[in-house]
């Protein structure tokens, strides 16, 4: 990453959660730079908010993508709204530009490619990006909850649909 115009094309994907958030830095469509999941205990949205800025500050991406809380099959709780809505409004503000994607647009784009549920989009991002593999989900059972890891997948997730619909 020796040039600005290399590093403008940074896309940083963040999905916040109950236990803090997860993220992925991509500069293309299959170049994962960075991955992770930052748990935050006691969770607030001021503290989630403090990491998330810190890392827009480091990466300086061109683009950040979160969530669609407004969706039409969102399930997003209020806390999650209103932290998205500070990550906006924040970005905003920093000069980023900043992207919706709804749960509808991810699961219209990856049925292209023949999987619909969380799981079979993760096993799919696990076949294009191999580093992952260390953070494989377990598939989740009716009475079981969602694997930690899964998070990563969302946040990926979000950054392949932002580059599908906009190629």
């Amino acid at each position: 990453m020796n040039t600005q115009h290399e590093k403008s094309k940074i896309v940083f994907a963040i999905y916040p959660n109950a236990q803090g958030f997860s993220f992925v830095y991509m500069n293309g469509p299959r170049m994962l730079l960075d991955f992770g999941i930052v748990r935050i205990n006691p969770i607030s949205n001021f503290r989630t908010l403090d990491k998330i800025k810190k890392s827009l500050d480091y990466f300086k991406p061109s683009i950040v993508v979160l969530l669609d809380p407004e969706g039409k099959s969102s399930r997003t709780g209020n806390r999650i709204k209103k932290l998205i809505s500070k990550i906006t409004a924040y970005a905003n503000q920093e000069n980023f530009q900043v992207a919706h994607i709804s749960r509808d647009q991810i699961r219209d784009v990856f049925e292209n490619f023949g999987v619909i549920t969380k799981y079979e989009i993760s096993q799919w991002l696990l076949a294009e990006f191999k580093q992952l593999e260390t953070r494989r989900p377990r598939e989740r059972k009716l009475w079981t909850s969602e694997d930690r890891n899964m998070a990563i997948f969302d946040a990926l997730s979000l950054g392949i649909t932002w580059y599908y619909l906009n190629d």
